[in-house]
């Protein structure tokens, strides 16, 4: 198993190490929160994709290697959708299979209890909301993405991921009515 230690990076900064980590921490949360807020969809998953580069370097300060590749892979997978425009190879069934295999499979191999149903169900539907070429869509399964990692934070007692799958979620609520499609009324 591939491990590593953090700690001559926690006797070099001492109490700084805390404030540094941390504050990646509340960054990853902030790009992860408002990123539903933005209206285009290249926008969004580029801030998701900020969001989980921020996450990759917190799990990596906090010595969490799993964590870590699991956020590398969603970030790869995001820079990869935000390019589907340009890439036609990008948009293909086979490019989200080869996610859905990868975060699938990787969520597999880590599998604990049963619990571990809900980082498994949030990566498929994290790689289906942001394959999506609709801001709607894209929003619409972003919910699903966030209520599982949601569920998972409750299950496992994860007090700041519960606040940031919290706060994520409802983020995806409020941008599906902020942005919702007005219908219009026929005039007579």
């Amino acid at each position: 198993m591939l491990s590593f230690s953090v700690d001559g990076i926690v006797t070099a900064l001492g109490k700084g190490y805390y404030i540094f980590v941390y504050g990646i921490g509340v960054i990853a949360m902030l790009l992860s929160i408002i990123a539903f807020q933005f209206k285009h969809r290249v926008t969004i998953i580029l801030s998701n994709f900020f969001g989980q580069t921020c996450w990759v370097l917190y799990f990596l300060l906090q010595g969490d290697l799993t964590s870590a590749i699991a956020c590398a892979l969603s970030a790869v997978m995001l820079a990869v959708f935000s390019k589907k425009d340009k890439w036609k190879w990008a948009a293909s069934p086979f490019t989200i299979g080869l996610f859905i295999g990868l975060i699938s499979g990787f969520s597999l191999l880590s599998f604990e209890g049963w619990s571990d149903i809900f980082p498994l169900l949030a990566g498929v539907f994290a790689v289906i909301a942001n394959s999506r070429s609709d801001e709607k869509r894209l929003r619409q399964f972003s919910f699903f993405w966030c209520l599982f990692w949601l569920l998972n934070s409750v299950f496992k007692m994860y007090p700041v991921a519960f606040a940031n799958d919290l706060l994520c979620t409802i983020s995806t609520v409020v941008a599906l009515i902020r942005y919702r499609e007005k219908r219009e009324k026929n005039v007579p």
